[in-house]
């Protein structure tokens, strides 16, 4: 789904808009294509209270800033990780946009004890988005070395039904995660389209913090709506 979005997105910047303008929200501004690095800051940053840079790992990166999830986790917050992605096309790009490396290499391949030997325990977001073999990725990432406090993953239920949703949801709930936002939906080709979700992990939250959550019902909403819920019980608490 990506390919769509850096069409847009190289639309704007030929009518000399910067392409993160489109989507901002107070302290930050968005590049992912559909509210993910939003979705991470609202959570971890407004909800939470964080106040100090994190860590990611981004698996199907796509674009160095075009429809990415970790751009502005790193430009604007500070933080730290790599990205992954089987295609160079981007290489070059990423060696000038990014201080943070790409590592060209086929995910169901990748090492990843070897590439989160220098992150901490609690990782705070993982982004997995590559068409394909999720469950292979899942069974490979060592999720007995480390937690990730937030995880988006596409199934696009909307173009594959069943074929990965299923499994994906198989494999992260029997590893402790919990299901936020089930079947976050985004606007393409005319439609509504249902196409990832989006997990936390409960040691990243209170259960105070999670009840307030599910309140939300969060379930099978377009993602501007899944942020504007969050935020809008954020200010009715005062946060």
């Amino acid at each position: 789904m990506k390919t769509a979005f850096v069409i847009f997105f190289l639309g704007l910047s030929i009518l000399s808009i910067h392409p993160c303008q489109a989507k901002s929200i107070p302290k930050m501004t968005s590049c992912s294509q559909a509210s993910q690095d939003r979705f991470v800051y609202v959570m971890l940053y407004e909800f939470v209270g964080k106040s100090d840079e994190g860590y990611y790992l981004e698996i199907g990166a796509g674009h160095p800033i075009f429809s990415n999830n970790s751009y502005t986790l790193e430009k604007t917050l500070g933080w730290k990780g790599v990205s992954i992605d089987i295609s160079d096309e981007h290489q070059k790009t990423w060696s000038y946009a990014r201080a943070n490396p790409l590592v060209v290499q086929d995910a169901t391949q990748s090492n990843y004890t070897h590439l989160l030997k220098s992150f901490p325990y609690a990782i705070d977001y993982l982004s997995l988005d590559i068409d394909s073999s999720y469950d292979v990725v899942l069974h490979k990432i060592p999720f007995h070395e480390h937690i990730f406090k937030i995880i988006t993953i596409e199934h696009d239920f909307y173009l594959h039904g069943e074929l990965y949703r299923k499994e994906e949801r198989e494999i992260l709930s029997s590893l402790g995660y919990y299901l936020l936002c089930p079947d976050v939906s985004v606007f393409f080709n005319g439609a509504d389209s249902v196409f990832e979700d989006w997990w936390i992990h409960p040691s990243a939250f209170s259960n105070d913090m999670i009840s307030a959550l599910d309140s939300l019902d969060l379930k099978g909403k377009d993602h501007n709506a899944v942020i504007n819920l969050i935020r809008s019980y954020l200010q009715t608490q005062g946060l």
